[in-house]
């Protein structure tokens, strides 16, 4: 509520952009520099519920499936794409997938994979996960990215991090010569640990489990002590704050 209040005059005054479903697109100049306020507005108003901003998300993909012609603007397809996969059901997430398989347009595959890891349904999370490191239709190179997208979706969290060390040794052997590649893993699918029992969990995978992972596990721990510090000694505090009512911030 307190980043929906905060932005939510500014994303009305500001709308989608003109060319879409139903849109309340604005007739401001599309500088770039409004282009990336409004793509911004819209990032925020979607992640945090804004209803709207949700309507104009799922009217966009439901225009898509029925008409087979994508009207959604690049420069916030990303945001729509995964807000859709969000909110809408299943029959959404396998269109995506399809798309992701059918496209040849690099810069799109990559913001439709991210997509399919914002559902908020356990079962695809976990269908993804499996086939990316399984199966040939997650290309090697993207395979660590998916991990890391679903360990930050909050339904996702404990499924990559759960995955990450179940197949810590196939990782290991397929990216562990890549050094930059491990690192870039265990950071990613650690940085949210934030209880004391994925704390036990990251320990006991630091002594038993983590062969190869080099310096990024103790790395990996301080950041996650202090996760889990800051959770211990401030959640109830700032959670009180963000209760208070906003000081206007936009006219």
């Amino acid at each position: 509520d307190y980043v929906l209040k905060q932005v939510a005059s500014r994303y009305h005054q500001m709308g989608w952009p003109t060319n879409g479903p139903g849109s309340e697109g604005s007739v401001l100049p599309t500088s770039y520099q409004t282009e990336e306020l409004q793509r911004e507005l819209i990032m925020l108003a979607c992640s945090f519920g804004n209803k709207q901003c949700h309507r104009q998300a799922v009217a966009y993909i439901s225009d898509w499936i029925s008409s087979n012609k994508n009207r959604i603007p690049p420069n916030i397809r990303d945001i729509v794409y995964c807000t859709g996969v969000s909110l809408m059901d299943e029959d959404v997430w396998e269109f995506i997938w399809m798309k992701f398989h059918s496209t040849n347009a690099v810069s799109e595959k990559k913001i439709l994979l991210e997509a399919l890891t914002c559902s908020d349904n356990t079962f695809l999370l976990n269908r993804l996960l499996n086939l990316s490191l399984t199966s040939d239709l997650v290309p090697e190179q993207d395979v660590i990215d998916v991990i890391i997208h679903v360990g930050r979706n909050p339904q996702g969290r404990s499924l990559a991090w759960k995955y990450f060390r179940e197949k810590w040794d196939i990782l290991n052997a397929r990216y562990g010569e890549a050094l930059f590649m491990n690192s870039k893993l265990i950071s990613g699918v650690t940085e949210f640990l934030n209880t004391e029992r994925e704390l036990s969990e990251l320990k006991e995978f630091t002594e038993t489990g983590g062969i190869g992972a080099g310096p990024a596990l103790p790395r990996a721990l301080e950041i996650v002590e202090g996760n889990v510090r800051w959770h211990r000694l401030h959640r109830r505090q700032f959670y009180q704050w963000l209760r208070k009512p906003p000081s206007p911030t936009f006219g």
